[in-house]
C-alpha cells in the first residue's frame, strides 16, 4: 500500500508525508524567526527566508534517500541540476520577470498618478543588500515547496495537469493572509502559479522558475517600489504610490490583484510555453522526459506523463 515492488514509498504518499513536513517547518521557522527579530521586520525577513530555504533543504534531502532510495546527486534531484545551461535559465527566468512586471506596472505609470520617492545613499547600502538577499532566497524557499519534491512527486502520482491545479491553489491560497488580499488577487496569484509550474515542467529544473519569481518580486518591489503581494517591506530605495481604480491598482495588495496584473501572467503563460528551452535530463524512447538517468536513479522530477508505477517512468 505504502511502498513499490522495489521498497520506494510511492509518490502519492510522498507527496503527503512532504507537503505536512514542509509546512511544521513553515511554523517552526516563523516562530523561530519571530523569537529572534522582534519586530524589526526586515530582520525577521532575513532569518525566516534563511532558515525556512535551509530546513526545505534539509528535509528534502533526507527524503530523497529514505523515500526515494535516491543517494547521490541530491541537490540535483531536487531540481537544481548544474548541467550546461542552468545559469542560461536562471538568467533567462530574471529577464522573463523582469519584462513582464513592467509591462503590468507600466499603465500605472501613464495613468494612476505616481508618485515616486527615492532615498539615496550609503547608508542604506545594507538594507538594500538584505532586500535583495530576502527576495532570492525567499523565491527559492517558495519554489522548493511548489514546484520542488512535493510537486514533483504530486506530478507523479496524478499527472501534471492535477498536479498543477493542486499547487497554484495552494500557491494562491498561502497569500491570503498578506495585507490587502482580495479575491482578484488570489486569481492572479494561481494564474502566477500556472506559469511558474508549467516553467517547471518545461525544464525539470528550478532554474527557470526561480528566475522569473525572483526577476517579478525585485523589478516590482525594489525596482519600482511598489507592494509584492500586499508588502512593502522592500520599497528600500523607491517607494511609489498610485492612485486610481483598484482594478488598475490593485489597492494596498499592488499590481498581482489588478487586471493588468491578469493580462502579463496570461502574457507570460505564452512566453514561458514558447521559450526555447529544454532540460537538461535523459529522454525516454518516446522523447518524454524521464525522472532517472541510464542507471535508473531519479533526476530532477517525475515522467511528463504523470502515473503511478513501480518501473522508471
Amino acid at each position: 500500500m505504502f511502498t513499490t515492488s522495489t521498497g520506494r514509498l510511492r509518490p502519492g504518499w510522498a507527496f503527503v508525508i512532504s507537503i505536512v513536513l514542509s509546512f511544521a517547518v513553515f511554523f517552526i521557522a516563523g516562530v523561530a524567526s519571530e523569537a529572534v527579530a522582534g519586530r524589526h521586520s526586515l530582520v525577521l525577513e532575513v532569518i525566516f527566508r534563511s532558515l525556512i530555504a535551509l530546513l526545505l533543504l534539509g528535509l528534502y534531502l533526507w527524503l530523497l534517500p529514505v523515500a526515494d532510495h535516491i543517494y547521490s546527486h541530491r541537490i540535483a534531484a531536487l531540481g537544481l541540476p548544474t548541467a550546461e545551461g542552468w545559469r542560461a535559465q536562471f538568467l533567462t527566468g530574471c529577464l522573463v520577470g523582469l519584462v513582464l512586471t513592467l509591462l503590468a506596472v507600466l499603465p500605472l505609470f501613464i495613468w494612476a498618478n505616481p508618485r515616486v520617492h527615492f532615498q539615496l545613499g550609503v547608508y542604506l547600502l545594507p538594507r538594500a543588500g538584505a532586500v535583495l538577499f530576502v527576495l532570492v532566497v525567499g523565491a527559492l524557499a517558495e519554489e522548493l515547496v511548489f514546484r520542488g519534491y512535493p510537486f514533483q512527486h504530486l506530478v507523479e502520482a496524478i499527472g501534471p495537469l492535477g498536479a498543477i491545479a493542486v499547487f497554484s491553489v495552494m500557491f494562491g491560497a498561502v497569500h491570503l493572509s498578506n495585507p490587502g488580499a482580495s479575491k482578484w488577487g488570489l486569481l492572479n496569484t494561481v494564474l502566477i502559479g500556472i506559469l511558474l509550474s508549467i516553467a517547471y515542467l518545461r525544464t525539470r529544473a528550478l532554474w527557470l522558475p526561480w528566475g522569473i519569481h525572483f526577476g517579478w518580486n525585485v523589478t516590482l518591489g525594489f525596482l519600482c517600489g511598489l507592494p509584492v503581494s500586499g508588502l512593502r517591506t522592500f520599497n528600500v530605495v523607491v517607494r511609489t504610490s498610485v492612485s486610481g481604480p483598484s482594478w488598475m491598482t490593485g489597492g494596498s495588495y499592488g499590481i498581482e490583484a489588478s487586471a493588468t496584473g491578469t493580462l502579463a501572467v496570461l502574457m507570460g503563460l505564452v512566453i514561458v510555453w514558447k521559450l526555447p528551452v529544454s532540460s537538461p535530463w535523459p529522454r525516454t524512447s518516446d522523447g518524454t522526459v524521464s525522472a532517472y538517468g541510464t542507471n535508473g536513479q531519479r533526476n530532477g522530477g517525475p515522467n511528463l506523463s504523470g502515473g503511478d508505477s513501480d518501473q522508471p517512468l
